[in-house]
């Protein structure tokens, strides 16, 4: 735990790889000092179509899911990191964001 689901338009596929994404946001993950490294899975999904009200196509949204127990300050701390992280990548004329949400006490998780 945490999931992150990185969210990307394909618009800014020449801008960063999706290595440099995955491993800025991984990294966002470990500096907050709130989750083993070892736990912390990225994804990174990119979309073709896309309107961003008026202005620019290109976006990078990250959703990170955690378990539930952080407070809101550290939820906040990470978005912020991870946004920071986006920016620090020199990412030009796209909407980045981040957000951190609790998951359900339904969720599950197996692993062999």
């Amino acid at each position: 735990m945490p999931h992150c689901v990185i969210e990307i338009s394909n618009q800014l596929s020449n801008s960063v790889t999706p290595e440099q994404l995955l491993r800025s946001v991984f990294n966002s993950h470990v500096n907050t000092g709130l989750f083993e490294p070892d736990h912390i899975k990225v994804r990174c999904t990119g979309y073709d179509h896309n309107i961003i009200g008026t202005g620019s196509d290109r976006f990078i949204h990250a959703t990170s899911h955690i378990m539930a127990g952080r407070t809101a300050e550290q939820k906040k701390q990470l978005s912020n990191m991870i946004v920071q992280g986006l920016i620090d990548l020199g990412i030009t004329s796209a909407a980045m964001s981040a957000q951190v949400v609790d998951l359900d006490p339904s969720y599950v998780t197996f692993s062999d």
